[in-house]
């Protein structure tokens, strides 16, 4: 529109008049003139389709324009690998001519067509050098220096391909002439180059012959341009001489360059120091380069020249190259100059000048500057003094940020074990740097540091976490790139130090310390994804979530579950871009795998399909299908069919054709997940929804993808899984793999359910034992009397006591009102021994051992834990028995004959069974034979009495006697 359309000053009709005319002149179908070319144009630029390739090229090049010239010569390598002798018959010579007069777009096409031919060795290289490498010395002269330029970077990369005889012949003759005093700076500058290259490819003899004397008067020019090219091509002279001729012809020089009064030349040669440190020797590191170094360094800290910015480059470098020559005092000294660059320009006071190098930033900065303070920046802008101080600035920053950089390098030249009284200092310092671009470069090399710390990584902890907190974007960004690395740098270091406190540590111990440290790392991470969400760049936070998925390395499972699966979440339910979708859901599927609890999986696999599959959107749908090859990537095969696949199958039906166009891509992939025979139900259905889109889908769109969806799966064919003979592939074997790992899972649960059980059940018998203790405290208190009772019973005419038979009355019977049901426990334990004594016609101290036959021994009755303290006892009580009484008397085998014994015991059934009324706490699965004690109530446990047929009871060990026969 050419005027402006004014709502006020026009009617209706006329508004609809110039809409029309507006219309009318931005119609699509108006016809374009400009740009057309003419008939004649067109009738030049055509060419005849049946020429082949070679008479095409000659065509082109001799009557083309430049752009089909342009395009022949960037084909050149391709016509001479397809056509090596007509190519470099004919189009070659034409191209060398086209090349004298030819625009630089022409020539820059020639120098990379060049080298490719060079790199494909598809010519002999005697070829090459009579053709393409005369064209390539030719332009080096060229009097544009760009082109020159061009040339010799093409002349210096061909180098390598050819050999040492046309080198000698053709190139060096051309750097020597070149490098004289009279010939311009340009030249001798090429010479040096070419120089380096060659060096490369002679021996140290043809060296130190032809090419030495050049390099000594090239670094004696009165050019300081061409004496800084040369400093920088000694060190590979130096390799190519070796280390004699090095020492005698090469560090003189170098020394001398290092005091030279250009900087760019000092700079040359610390570079070239540095580049020569592995080759020397350490003698010459001590007398020569060492003192070199630290008077260099000394003097640029004293003159804050240009050249301290390079320094704070190269001085990693440097003390990692001498850190086995230096002596103690050296190497403080390095420490000391590496902390004075950390914080080089920052302790300075401020100044008039400072002053007014930050007026420009805070005009600036103000919101409502106006013209006075335009003109105000625009000269300071051109006053030399300020744009001094601007470069004085910069170079401060320049050093810090070096030194940023070479701070992995400076940990590892002092040691991890000093590094909280040497180094932390300066790294605390520059972690807090006011320019943000020393902050990115320390938080790109922070994981360096962790892994070189080790053990007393936890130093660094409090930096890591302002790291994540820092307010500028590029410095979370280089702080989450390397997330699992410093993570897992943090955790090993926390597992050493443990180890080595301890000596020793169970699993669980670090867990446990993993976690307690990690406590205030997660809130951190957690505020910086926080950040990222609020802010534009999504593309940090899709880092950052797809960081969270490698936590799982060093966090436990609950962790993850309770602090990072509802923030991932969160993520995948709100309204974020596409990245940040995929990330979150690649993310949630890593938790789902390693989490340990196998009733949070199938939560989160629920939660998951609620959240996507089930979703109103349509958006999120498609989500589902794209997280479902995430699933497919990181579980196994069953796990995936037993969860999704029907899920999948599902969205064929979507009514969104835009879900279904994606489902029909995944159908094939679906296939692959399939195992017969206990998948057989799954690949029928599968072929049925293939089936139904094949015949009643009429979206066209979708329509073409299930057609080829279908075709793609009849090239899969269904693992069927073999009893007998079984053959692997890697796809299955990396599928067995997940599901071993899945499998692992479960059983881990398993175990560790079992664990706590048994620990809540360990609990159990010490609460017992404490309430034995309690109840025999109570019935020792309640049994004194009967014990004292039974004896003042008489004694029997052998001299041995007797208890008499439990059919009398029993004398526990006054204790059971006073002491209760705990009394009532101890008579029956007391009536309980007195049968025994009946039975066996013995008391119920342990007899002695007696062998029935020499060198055996009969075996010694079983006895629990609980029976220790009355078996001590009884052990005394033996003790202080006469061996006399242990050995049976003739008269004792007599009156113990089978049918005295059997009366005996018949007599003490009956009583048993008399006495069964009163006390009823006897076992009753004690029979007439066997009669089984039962320790309660913390009484003295009786020993067992087990009927045999050879008439021994385990409380009393009496051998068997045979009647003796009669005379």
């Amino acid at each position: 529109m050419g005027e402006t359309f004014q709502w006020g000053g026009m009617d209706g009709d006329d508004f609809m008049e110039e809409m029309e005319n507006d219309l009318r002149d931005l119609s699509l179908e108006r016809s374009i003139t400009t740009g057309l070319k003419t008939a004649e144009e067109i009738e030049r630029l055509t060419v005849d389709e049946k020429l082949n390739d070679v008479d095409r090229a000659l065509y082109l090049l001799s009557s083309g324009q430049d752009v089909q010239r342009i395009s022949v010569v960037r084909d050149l390598a391709k016509l001479i690998r397809e056509n090596q002798v007509e190519g470099m018959k004919q189009v070659v010579p034409k191209v060398r001519e086209v090349l004298h007069l030819s625009c630089q777009e022409l020539q820059e096409a020639a120098t990379q067509a060049f080298v490719q031919i060079a790199e494909d060795k598809s010519i002999p290289p005697q070829l090459y050098a009579q053709t393409f490498l005369q064209t390539i010395l030719q332009n080096i002269e060229s009097r544009d220096p760009d082109i020159s330029d061009s040339w010799l970077s093409v002349l210096l990369q061909v180098i390598k391909y050819l050999p040492k005889e046309i080198i000698k012949r053709d190139i060096l003759s051309i750097a020597i002439a070149k490098g004289q005093l009279n010939q311009s700076v340009q030249s001798r500058l090429a010479s040096c180059q070419i120089i380096g290259k060659v060096a490369t490819r002679f021996d140290s003899f043809m060296i130190k012959k032809d090419v030495l004397p050049l390099v000594t008067a090239l670094c004696q020019d009165v050019d300081y341009e061409v004496r800084a090219c040369m400093c920088k091509e000694l060190a590979i002279v130096a390799r190519g001489l070796g280390l004699e001729p090095t020492q005698s012809a090469i560090l003189p020089e170098l020394v001398e360059l290092s005091n030279d009064e250009e900087s760019c030349v000092r700079l040359s040669a610390l570079e070239t120091i540095v580049n020569l440190l592995s080759l020397l020797d350490d003698e010459t590191c001590n007398h020569t380069i060492i003192p070199l170094v630290c008077k260099y360094c000394d003097n640029a800290m004293q003159n804050k020249d240009v050249t301290l910015p390079s320094i704070a480059k190269q001085f990693g470098r440097l003390c990692h190259g001498l850190s086995v020559n230096l002596t103690e005092e050296q190497k403080i000294w390095s420490l000391n100059y590496y902390r004075d660059l950390c914080v080089f320009g920052l302790h300075e006071k401020p100044s008039q000048e400072d002053a007014l190098l930050r007026l420009p930033a805070t005009l600036m900065s103000s919101e409502g500057h106006d013209a006075t303070d335009e003109l105000i920046l625009e000269l300071l802008s051109k006053n030399p003094r300020i744009q001094a101080l601007y470069k004085e600035e910069e170079r401060h920053r320049e050093c810090r940020h070096h030194s940023a950089f070479n701070m992995p390098c400076m940990v590892l030249f002092a040691g991890a074990k000093n590094f909280k009284s040497e180094l932390y200092s300066s790294f605390a310092s520059l972690c807090d740097d006011p320019e943000e671009q020393v902050r990115v470069s320390l938080a790109k090399g922070f994981h360096e540091v962790a892994k070189l710390l080790g053990n007393s990584v936890s130093a660094i902890q409090g930096e890591f976490i302002n790291f994540l907190s820092d307010e500028n974007e590029e410095v979370v960004s280089a702080i989450i790139s390397n997330l699992p690395e410093t993570c897992e740098a943090f955790s090993k270091g926390l597992d050493q130090g443990h180890t080595k406190i301890f000596g020793f540590r169970k699993d669980r111990n670090r867990v446990l310390k993993t976690e307690n440290f990690f406590a205030e790392v997660i809130p951190a991470l957690l505020a910086a994804e926080a950040r990222a969400a609020k802010s534009r760049n999504w593309r940090l936070h899709s880092d950052i979530l797809d960081r969270f998925s490698y936590l799982t390395r060093c966090l436990s499972s609950e962790q993850v579950y309770q602090k990072f699966v509802p923030v991932v979440f969160n993520c995948i339910t709100s309204h974020k871009p596409l990245p940040v979708h995929l990330a979150a859901c690649r993310t949630i599927c890593v938790f789902i795998k390693h989490n340990k609890k196998q009733e949070q999986r199938q939560e989160l696999c629920s939660r998951l399909i609620e959240e996507c599959r089930n979703h109103q959107s349509s958006r999120y749908r498609r989500l589902f299908l794209d997280v479902c090859v995430f699933l497919i990537e990181i579980f196994s095969k069953s796990f995936f069919n037993q969860y999704f696949f029907e899920k999948v199958l599902e969205l064929a039906e979507d009514p969104i054709p835009n879900v279904r166009l994606r489902c029909c891509s995944l159908l094939p992939l679906l296939k692959s997940q399939l195992k017969l025979p206990k998948d057989r139900q799954l690949l029928q259905q599968l072929d049925l929804v293939v089936r139904k889109l094949l015949v009643m889908e009429k979206d066209r769109d979708v329509t073409a993808a299930i057609r080829q969806a279908a075709t793609d799966m009849d090239k899969f064919q269904v693992v069927v899984e073999s009893l007998t003979t079984k053959h692997y592939f890697e796809e299955d074997v990396l599928d067995q793999k997940k599901e071993d790992e899945e499998r692992l899972l479960i059983q881990l649960e398993v175990k560790e359910k079992e664990d706590n059980d048994k620990e809540t059940t360990s609990t159990k018998p010490e609460r017992r034992r404490t309430e034995a203790k309690t109840n025999e405290r109570n019935i020792g208190s309640a049994s004194t009397p009967a014990k004292k009772a039974s004896r003042l019973k008489a004694v029997s005419a052998s001299g041995r006591k007797s208890i008499p038979s439990p059919t009398g009355p029993p004398t526990h019977t006054a204790n059971r009102a006073s002491s209760g049901q705990a009394g009532k426990k101890a008579a029956t334990k007391l009536a309980r021994a007195k049968k025994t004594e009946a039975v066996n016609g013995t008391p119920t101290t342990p007899p002695t051992r007696i062998p029935s036959k020499a060198g055996k021994k009969s075996p010694a009755p079983e006895l629990n834990n609980n029976t220790k303290p009355a078996i001590s006892r009884l052990k005394k009580k033996e003790s202080s028995i006469p061996s006399s009484t242990s050995i049976p008397t003739s008269s004792d085998v007599r009156r113990s004959s089978l049918g005295n014994l059997a009366h005996e015991r018949r007599s003490s059934l009956k009583s048993e069974q008399s006495h069964k009324g009163s006390t009823g706490s006897l076992d009753r699965k004690s029979t007439s034979g066997d009669v089984t004690r039962r320790s309660s109530g913390g009484s003295i446990p009786q020993p067992r009495v087990t009927k045999s047929p050879s008439l021994r009871t385990s409380g009393n060990t009496t051998p068997k006697v045979r009647r003796a026969a009669k005379p």
